[in-house]
């Protein structure tokens, strides 16, 4: 891992994710607007290597949303009048591009899947070839204002930070000692907490 390249990542995801996204080779299907957003993204991440993949030609329809097409690409592949602009981002991620459809041979090959503008049959058919796998699919979709994503990890990952907030913390004022302590915050005071929260108690005296 280049250090000097990957810093800022470095210090936010830390060095075990920065491994493993080092280590994984992904598959990107459908580079629309919302495709190519995430292909640069991860390509910018600093993953082991990318394939965009897409059997559709450019349309007008994609120069509204993606930023690397042009009216000269008109009727071209999307993944290969894409892939040369995304390899410029990063020189350490090699980029490719596939016009083959989507098979258990081609997905097989990668350690993560995203799915962009695909149908429910084909969310399917891939879902059931990378669970069974343990190849990692997200499946992502957007709609004007409106969007949506799934992810599937396995049946072994469990999520410790389901929103991504920052902890909180309270000022208490007493905890009673009786079996089942009663803890008071300070007055008007909302701790926000909910039944299944994780609470630790720091700077306590006198218990």
């Amino acid at each position: 891992i280049d250090e000097s390249l990957y810093s800022r990542q470095l210090y936010v995801l830390g060095h075990e994710a920065m491994r493993k996204m080092n280590s994984s080779n992904v598959l990107i299907s459908g580079l629309s607007g919302l495709g190519v957003e995430i292909a640069k993204n991860v390509i910018l991440g600093g993953v082991k290597s990318v394939c965009v993949q897409d059997t559709q030609e450019v349309t007008f329809m994609d120069l509204a949303s993606q930023y690397y097409l042009s009216e000269k690409d008109i009727k071209r592949n999307r993944a290969e009048a894409s892939a040369p602009h995304l390899a410029e981002l990063n020189p350490y991620v090699p980029v490719h591009a596939s016009t083959a459809p989507l098979t258990k041979e081609l997905v097989s090959q990668f350690q993560v899947v995203v799915l962009t503008q695909s149908s429910l049959e084909e969310q399917t058919q891939i879902g059931n070839i990378t669970h069974a796998q343990g190849i990692a699919l997200i499946v992502a979709d957007s709609r004007g204002l409106f969007g949506q994503v799934f992810c599937d990890f396995g049946e072994s990952f469990s999520v410790s930070d389901p929103n991504g907030e920052e902890p909180s913390g309270i000022l208490v004022a007493s905890i009673a000692k009786e079996r089942e302590g009663v803890v008071t915050v300070l007055d008007e005071q909302r701790h926000g907490f909910e039944d299944g929260d994780h609470v630790s108690f720091v700077e306590v005296e006198g218990m």
